[in-house]
């Protein structure tokens, strides 16, 4: 069997393969699709094709399929249910981390992987910038954050990515229906800068090309708070009026309360002005949600 996994291998030795993992997921949902209509060989899988947690369904999937870059949007990322399950949180969003960070270095792939502000404790008014020190509070910003370390320590070819409030069709999907019902639940007082899933599988595109490795902050321009983004989406979706029937229900988060983060990193390499998060959700509405409404 090992002699047969190196043959298959050897098909694809020096040809650029792009492994992304998570591919049904909110963002890696995205980034396959937009990668397919590229000339890379594309490779794709779920927690039900290669389980992250076994190093050795790691290192064997991607000695099969020699990926070039390897794009992990895996992971368990309900607060929740990290909190229900710290254990199964740790072997996924850390170990999961580390595997395929020792997977990437051993076979000399560059590695990105999507992260979260949830590693910052959302306790200071201040936006954090990629220097300031992480200090979670949840298990599901713990377990990512020891994910973070250990790509560090496993593998020097690493890109993180770490954005806020990130959206994608069935949130807004759902926010219209409540809105239609005239009923929402929001969680109080958090702050942030929502931002698109296409946007953000944009910009990790641009990462599959760049070898300027580190960590990355990555959202909109500007702030808000869930009431003024749903606000806004009704606006945009032109159901004012329901807005002003519904009633807005409030419940507890595990999230930061302030997740504002500052790009840092990007600012210093002049990397062009990024949309504010109003641009943004007009933009994702009016091309992706729109078209694709009667069929969600």
């Amino acid at each position: 069997m090992h002699e047969s996994i190196l043959l298959e291998g050897d098909l694809f030795r020096g040809q650029e393969t792009i492994w992304v993992l998570g591919s049904k997921g909110r963002i890696g949902r995205s980034i396959t699709r937009k990668l397919t209509n590229g000339s890379r060989r594309i490779v794709t899988s779920d927690h039900a094709a290669v389980d992250i947690k076994n190093l050795e369904d790691v290192l064997i999937f991607t000695e099969r399929n020699l990926p070039t870059v390897i794009i992990n949007c895996a992971g368990m990322s309900s607060a929740k249910a990290c909190e229900k399950d710290p254990d199964e949180a740790f072997r996924v969003n850390a170990l999961g981390a580390k595997n395929l960070a020792i997977a990437a270095n051993h076979y000399g792939a560059r590695l990105i992987h999507i992260s979260t502000d949830d590693v910052f404790n959302g306790k200071d008014d201040t936006p954090v910038n990629e220097l300031v020190e992480p200090k979670p509070i949840t298990v599901y910003g713990k377990t990512k954050h020891l994910g973070e370390k250990f790509i560090q320590e496993f593998t020097q070819k690493y890109f993180i990515v770490r954005s806020s409030w990130v959206y994608d069709l069935r949130t807004i999907a759902k926010i219209e229906k409540s809105l239609k019902n005239h009923s929402l639940t929001i969680t109080r007082d958090q702050v942030a800068s929502p931002t698109s899933r296409e946007l953000l599988a944009d910009f990790v595109l641009e990462l599959v090309d760049s070898y300027d490795y580190g960590i990355y902050h990555f959202v909109t321009q500007g702030s808000t708070n869930r009431k003024e983004f749903i606000e806004e989406i009704a606006k945009l979706l032109h159901l004012e009026e329901d807005l002003e029937k519904s009633d807005f229900h409030h419940q507890a988060s595990l999230h930061p309360k302030y997740a504002l983060m500052d790009p840092l990193m990007l600012r210093m390499k002049n990397y062009k002005t990024l949309p504010s998060w109003q641009e943004d959700l007009k933009n994702y509405i009016e091309n992706y949600y729109l078209p694709r409404r009667l069929n969600l």
